[in-house]
């Protein structure tokens, strides 16, 4: 039940948001953040629909300074995952030395919500740090796509 909830609301913030495409969402005016906030299904604040525009907006600044928001991100890991190996849940860290700093850049740069936990799980869902403990079966076929020769866009 949960998880297709989690799916509906997906859909919604996906469709609302233009795809997350931040070239959309950094344009979207003070009628569309309005109509967004009072929609009740997804249940979102005034403010919190501003952060994420506002984040949109400095998600551009970063591609014009940085080329892409990806070049950005994976200078943070010097353009390779990092590979973990933890044995245990409780050795997984919620946050990182990596995950603080970047936190720390993105604040500096305007980005709202962006501590360094929210970051730190943020790279783990895009693949720069691999924290699947060495006995999920996960974890031997993303340590084979981080270790592939590949470059970021």
């Amino acid at each position: 039940m949960f998880f297709s909830l989690y799916k509906v609301y997906n859909f919604l913030c996906r469709e609302v948001f233009a795809g997350f495409d931040p070239y959309i969402v950094a344009k979207m005016e003070e009628k569309e953040i309005i109509e967004i906030a009072s929609n009740k299904a997804l249940s979102l604040a005034d403010s919190r629909v501003m952060c994420i525009v506002d984040n949109a907006k400095c998600i551009m600044k970063v591609v014009r300074e940085c080329g892409s928001f990806s070049s950005y991100i994976w200078g943070f890991v010097n353009h390779k995952p990092i590979i973990n190996k933890y044995k245990y849940p409780r050795n997984v860290p919620i946050r990182s030395p990596k995950a603080e700093a970047l936190s720390k850049d993105m604040v500096k740069r305007g980005f709202r919500f962006v501590g360094p936990v929210i970051v730190h799980s943020f790279m783990q869902a895009a693949g720069l740090t691999i924290d699947h403990l060495v006995d999920c079966y996960r974890h031997s076929e993303c340590v084979s796509l981080a270790e592939r020769p590949w470059r970021h866009i």
